[in-house]
């Protein structure tokens, strides 16, 4: 099945017409003849989208759906509402109403079906984000404001001649969002930061239809457009082109109409959803970034130190070049605490984190796998350079004392070093991540036998 899909219609003739036709497109249909049962069952089957009249045997189909609003909240399915005449007024109070859409019957089935898998494709993008975000309405996540705040930018393409001129006119007039004129190569090209647009909003006629349909494909593709939402408004002469538009990508679309108020309610809600989406991604890379960093340190953390050695060695075993896995660890750092405290101690590691760091390359990766165990992994390095680079990472650390506590003297720390190297094997075999480790771990435990703030190699190449 496409998805579930409750219909709620009055008439019964209504119903049995619309679940023959979504049958027949592999939705799964499930019915109900007023807006109390409709309330019911959407809360026990949970639809992926929902079909229902303006009028229901038992309320106003906008009543039903703040109702449902209220009992589903973030996960309340878009609905598309049916009318029986086309009325400027009407369809407003049905956008405003919560619909996520309107269709004045009677309804091209082709059309019908496009809308259903354009809503539907971008109600599963959004349910997809909330599942990473499961503390989403901690960050104000949890509904969308009904208005936008700060105007959005609208990059408008159309073209040069006197409709589409007007329409410009008019929707500067309407909307209070910035409008940016762009051509279609213009539309395509990567903006500078904060300065694409929100919403791009194409003008499609017969004379440039061709060239609409491929920008939408390229607009959804591109790094800078991917994310923003693609509008259409059709000429009157390009009327049969909703059904392509929808189905290659775009976010909405409408007819061209004299009453501008209902785009700009359109516009208003893509700017919205936009930000919302933006804002979820935004928190969610935020997530992944903290899920992988230490954050006392800021450096990476084990979580994402392990993986990145094991694609090193994938890596170095395909390109046949060296690398170093060093474990440094801090030596008598107990001590710091017991005579400091636990402040200082968070100090002296903060400070050895960024003199390690401040003596890598950018190739190079530094993690706190432990509480004062740091690991370095060092890319297509030689024996010599290993041995160079740790012992300037020892030289480097004992000669910077670290301030402590007000007034006192600074404090001379000093690193142990552990070393191993890893390259392809003989026998074509692939070094072990863990065994590599335990191996520097090993070679570590010497260095602190012998005296600390010192270097050891391991005795072998791990296997």
């Amino acid at each position: 099945m496409s998805g579930k899909i409750l219909v709620v219609d009055g008439l019964a003739t209504n119903r049995i017409v619309l679940k023959v036709k979504l049958a027949t497109a592999y939705y799964e249909v499930i019915q109900a003849a007023n807006g109390a049962d409709a309330l019911s069952l959407a809360q026990r089957e949970r639809p992926d989208l929902i079909l229902l009249s303006a009028q229901l045997p038992d309320q106003r189909g906008s009543d039903f759906l703040t109702a449902l609003k209220g009992r589903l909240g973030r996960e309340t399915p878009p609905a598309i509402m049916f009318l029986t005449e086309d009325n400027s007024q009407t369809r407003l109070d049905a956008l405003k109403g919560g619909a996520a859409d309107i269709l004045v019957k009677p309804v091209e089935e082709q059309v019908l079906l496009a809308r259903l898998r354009s809503l539907l494709r971008q109600h599963q993008a959004a349910r997809d984000m909330r599942m990473h975000l499961e503390g989403a309405n901690e960050f104000g996540f949890s509904e969308a404001s009904g208005r936008f705040r700060i105007p959005g930018r609208i990059g408008l393409v159309s073209g040069r001649n006197t409709a589409t001129l007007q329409f410009q006119n008019d929707l500067r007039a309407m909307s209070q969002h910035r409008v940016m004129s762009l051509d279609p190569e213009g539309a395509l090209s990567s903006p500078g930061p904060g300065e694409g647009p929100d919403v791009y909003l194409l003008w499609v006629s017969a004379s440039n239809a061709d060239e609409m349909r491929g920008l939408i494909t390229k607009l959804r593709a591109a790094p800078h457009s991917r994310h923003r939402p693609v509008m259409v408004v059709l000429a009157p002469d390009a009327s049969e082109q909703m059904a392509s538009a929808l189905d290659l990508g775009a976010d909405d679309a409408m007819q061209d109409m004299q009453d501008m108020r209902e785009l700009a309610l359109r516009i208003d809600r893509q700017v919205n959803e936009m930000r919302c989406a933006e804002s979820m991604r935004k928190h969610l890379r935020h997530s992944l970034k903290a899920a992988m960093v230490d954050p006392l340190t800021g450096l990476y953390n084990r979580r994402y130190a392990l993986p990145y050695l094991d694609k090193l060695i994938d890596a170095a075993h395909c390109e046949n070049r060296s690398y170093a896995v060093m474990v440094a660890d801090l030596d008598y750092f107990k001590l710091v605490n017991d005579r400091y405290g636990h402040a200082a101690g968070d100090a002296v590691l903060n400070h050895v984190a960024r003199i390690l760091k401040s003596c890598l390359r950018p190739d190079d990766m530094i993690a706190r796998i432990g509480g004062e165990e740091f690991l370095i992994v060092v890319p297509n390095s030689s024996p010599a350079a290993a041995r160079e680079l740790a012992s300037h990472l020892c030289d480097t650390v004992r000669k910077c004392p670290v301030h402590t506590v007000a007034g006192a003297p600074p404090v001379t720390v000093t690193v142990s070093i552990g070393v191993m190297l890893g390259h392809p094997l003989p026998d074509g075999a692939k070094p072990n991540a863990h065994t590599l480790l335990d191996e520097a771990d090993r070679a570590l435990y010497r260095s602190k036998s012998i005296g600390r703030d010192t270097v050891t190699f391991g005795p072998r190449t791990a296997a």
